[in-house]
């Protein structure tokens, strides 16, 4: 993964810069790598938290409940811990998500920076959406299925700060992932679409001599 994310790069932005760092722009591809990570990601905290815990109750009586027709969920017990087994995945998985939270941050960042705009619209683009969804979940059951049902059958308000919330989202979508940043360099940096010219004076490496 690490040399993939080398070869998209190129030399112009190292790696950890690319999933960490605010500073830059990235076009579309780039983000859309990064989508990849992401996957690989949830993936590894959910495979970490599985095996950190304890399955052989939930298993045992799953397999006593074999052959019904319906599950009774109510009688299956949760996994359990496995002592320190347990508590270092936990950590492990809460690192992965902090990583995920701050990659998510700088690409996002990045890539508002291609489309000419300040890394503060992060603000708009996931903070609000988070917002509106607290307030339409709000006083809803803790069941998923009842806490959407209580979404749409609910007060307006509720209902309304809800679709805001998945606009906010689609556009969100559209806007990073689908349309292209602003053409040539911006105050963020140069178009990231264009060669790495080399400064005549201060060549660097990786850059392209520009044509006479």
């Amino acid at each position: 993964m690490l040399l993939l994310t080398r070869w998209a790069m190129g030399d112009i932005m190292s790696a950890r810069h690319y999933l960490f760092g605010f500073s830059g722009r990235i076009n579309r591809a780039k983000i859309w790598l990064w989508v990849l990570f992401a996957i690989v990601a949830v993936i590894a905290s959910v495979v970490i938290a599985c095996l950190g815990l304890d399955w052989s109750a939930t298993t045992a009586a799953l397999k006593a409940q074999h052959g019904h027709a319906i599950v009774d969920w109510s009688k299956i017990p949760k996994p359990g811990c496995k002592g320190t087994v347990t508590v270092v995945a936990m950590i492990a998985v809460g690192l992965i998500w902090i990583a995920y939270l701050w990659s998510k941050l700088a690409v996002y960042a990045k890539r508002l920076h291609d489309r000419g705009r300040s890394a503060w619209w992060l603000v708009v683009y996931l903070g609000l959406p988070l917002v509106l969804m607290g307030y339409a979940w709000h006083g809803a059951t803790p069941c998923f299925m009842a806490g959407v049902a209580a979404i749409h059958h609910g007060s307006w308000p509720g209902r309304i700060a809800h679709w805001l919330s998945f606009l906010i989202g689609l556009w969100v979508f559209i806007d990073l992932f689908c349309l292209k940043g602003t053409k040539g360099a911006n105050k963020y940096g140069a178009d990231p679409l264009e060669p790495n010219w080399c400064d005549p004076e201060k060549p660097v490496k990786g850059c392209v001599p520009k044509p006479e």
